[in-house]
This record gives structure tokens, sequence and C-alpha cells, in this order.
């Protein structure tokens, strides 16, 4: 814990929220669309209920027919104490870095810290020593002083570090009563993605797969359940479990991260799968560093022909004609960014994925922003198709008025080389 607890407070209340929103272009017309919301709250929990209303004003689509479509409806509560929460109707399947998500129409249980703001997760470095009198203790994390303790005489120990993430540096300076000074230098890297020891995160969920979403409103298929668990086993070691079912399909894997000493964390997994008497088989793998002045990351996943997850059986069985829906058999990220100090950051990333009928796509993108004066930012990117040699572009001006209002100036450029304009308030 890093401070006392303020319990929360349940009011009662209700809302209706909505985004209007009208487009024209060349190609398909003008168009009309409003987004609504209703949100009912209480001791009770909170119900909420979402859709959106089109109407075609001139021209023609083929995209979406006119009216209204429901997205989702659902119903949910915490139990502050124990950082749980739960949700009955429409929801999202909570995943792993190597798993995938699906909406279902159902129930989830699962940890949420998110209730808990007191509570750290994930473990921070504890630094220790010997006093043979009574001294001073200063702890400098990456060169500003984060406490001061008076010890007496024999070991002692210091856990106040402050929130940091990645690698940094500590200087531990002891000061006795004689004014006689001994520092201490110790590297540490602190990643959120672990879990403390013996601390646990699950999630599981259980339901009917929802087809055709945003396309039509109540469209539910096969039952199927998905759940996932993360267990900190030390400080070093998070280890991590997913499982997914379904009338014809059953998959189970296991993984876990490992910090590096200061060097940064590696992750691993395994998952196996069977669906319609077919097996296959998906290794995943990655390694992430960061500091206060960069970070870097990859990601590698290989499947072979047979493996199958509920993203692939909800396709196969959504009963919509012309899908022709396929897992990647090999994907690799790479991506780095760098601080810039006042002349912003600048960040890089390539992807690189075969699909399940050998096609590949190879994307470089490139991105810098930096706030320019207040709270406004400038954003530019570029992309990079590498098998088709076509860039694409966008820039991209946002200046807040106040907590209430903001505009923005956007330019892009597609691969076939036009450009677009755009002005939002």
């Amino acid at each position: 814990k890093n401070g006392p607890r303020y319990p929360g407070r349940t009011s009662s209340g209700a809302l209706i929220n909505y985004d209007l929103y009208a487009s024209r272009t060349d190609n398909s017309g003008s168009r009309l669309s409003a987004w609504n919301e209703l949100r009912l709250f209480g001791d009770a929990g909170h119900f909420s209920t979402n859709g959106v209303w089109q109407q075609q004003l001139e021209g023609s689509t083929t995209y979406q027919d006119d009216g209204y479509i429901r997205y989702d409806t659902w119903w949910s509560n915490e139990d502050e104490n124990a950082a749980v929460s739960w949700r009955v109707g429409d929801l999202v399947t909570d995943s792993l870095a190597w798993s995938s998500s699906v909406r279902l129409g159902g129930i989830r249980v699962g940890r949420d810290f998110s209730v808990r703001p007191d509570l750290v997760t994930y473990p921070l470095p504890a630094f220790s020593g010997q006093a043979a009198v009574p001294s001073t203790v200063d702890l400098f994390i990456n060169g500003y002083r984060s406490s001061q303790a008076n010890v007496q005489p024999g070991p002692w120990s210091m856990t106040n570090m402050p929130f940091v993430n990645g690698a940094g540096e500590a200087v531990v300076v002891t000061t006795d009563a004689a004014g006689r000074r001994v520092s201490t230098t110790m590297p540490f890297y602190v990643s959120s993605s672990l879990l403390k020891p013996g601390l646990s995160d699950f999630s599981f969920s259980a339901g009917a797969l929802r087809n055709n979403y945003g396309i039509k409103s109540f469209d539910y298929g096969s039952a199927a359940a998905s759940g996932s668990w993360r267990y900190g086993l030390t400080d070093w070691l998070t280890l991590e479990s997913h499982a997914e079912g379904a009338d014809a399909l059953a998959l189970g894997g296991a993984g876990g991260q490992v910090r590096l000493g200061s060097l940064g964390v590696v992750n691993a997994a395994l998952a196996q799968s069977q669906m319609s008497g077919e097996h296959g088989n998906q290794y995943s793998w990655g390694y992430q560093y960061s500091n206060s002045r960069f970070n870097i990351g990859t990601q590698h996943i290989i499947r072979s022909a047979g493996f199958s997850n509920l993203a692939l059986y909800g396709d196969r069985n959504s009963g919509l004609a012309g899908t022709e829906y396929t897992l990647s058999r090999r994907s690799a990220q790479y991506s780095a960014s760098v601080s810039l100090d006042r002349f912003g950051s600048l960040g890089a990333a390539f992807i690189d994925i075969v699909s399940g009928s050998g096609d590949r796509t190879q994307l470089w993108n490139l991105s810098w922003s930096k706030n320019i004066w207040g709270n406004s930012s400038l954003y530019v990117s570029a992309s990079r198709d590498q098998r088709q040699g076509d860039w694409t572009g966008t820039i991209s001006l946002v200046i807040p008025f106040s907590e209430r209002g903001n505009a923005s100036l956007s330019m892009d450029r597609d691969q076939q080389g036009t450009t677009s304009q755009r002005v939002t308030v």
C-alpha cells in the first residue's frame, strides 16, 4: 500500500449520453448518425445500454442499412474490498499478450485493481543495509531524493519506493553521528506487467458468442467460455495461464514473464488447441526494456496450420457468408521510442505478418510528437507498406480550449496519394 485508503461512495442517478455526427463525401453522399447511451447507477451497480441510429440523407451506401443498431447492454458491480468486479450482458473477454479477445453475451467475473488505487500490484525493489551506530539513511532514485530515515544500530530496510517503471539507479547514502558518509549505487528494474509475490489476477467469462457486431442488434451463437489466471511467484517471475472452450473447441496454454535483473523483462508461452478433431500449437515470446530516455520491445507468435481459438471458431460459426477470416501463421512486432526532451519524442515500429493463406504484410511506422504551447500538441506519422512500396501519413494539431472543448486540425495521405483534410471542434 502507498497511502491511506478512502473507500468509494455510491450515489444514485441516470444520464443520457449522445454524439451527433454528420458526414458528406463525393462517393457516398451525405449521412447522419446519432450514437446514444442510457446509464443508470446506484447501490445495486451500474446499468448501461448504447447503440447508434443512422440515416442516409443523399447518395447510397452498401455497408449498413438505415435505422437503429444496438451495440452493448450490460449491468456491472464491484466488490471493492476484494478488488473483484462482475458484468452481466454484452462483454469483451479479457486476454493476455498471447491470447485473443472475443465478444460474448453472458457473464464475466474477474480481478479489478482499478477499484483499489491504494494497492501497488507490481514488485518494487527494497534497499537494506547494516548500521553500526545510529545513522541517517538517504535514498536517491534517478538523482532525486526519495526518502530519508533515521536508523538505529543493526539491520535496516527501506521499502517506500516512489512509483517508477523501467530501469533506474538508486543511491543509498548513510551518514553516521560523526558525519562519515558511505554511498552505495545499485541499479534496479521495475515492471508494472509483473505481479507481487503471492498476488493473483484472474478473469473468467462464459456465455454465447456475439456474431455480426455492429451489423445486427441481436445475433448470438454458440456457447463459449474463456478464462485467464496470473500469479506472482517471486519478485522476478509471474506465471500465466489461459483456457478457452466451445462445443467443438478446446484450448489451453501457459507461460510466464521473467525479469532479467536490470536488463528488462522476457515473456514466453505455449498454447495447444483442438477444433473439430484438428490439433495445433502456438508459440510466443517477447522482450521489453524501458528507462527514462527510451524503450524497446518485440513480440513474436508462431502458429501451426491447425491452431484455432474462439475468434476463429466464432467467425466460422457466425453464419455470415463470404467471410474468410484466418489466424496469422507468423507475426513479429518491433517497436522503439526515444525522448528528445524539448524536441518531443520519436517512435518507430515494424510489423511483419504472414497470414494463413501465405500472404505477407510488412509495415513500417515512424512518428513524432511534441507539446508546442500550453497543452496543445503536434503529431506527425508516416507508414510504409514494404511489400507494395506505398506511403501513408498523418499530420495532426490538437488545441484544447478548456476541460469542456478542444479543436483539432489534421491532414491524411492514403496509399493512392489522395490527401484529405479534417477540422474537428
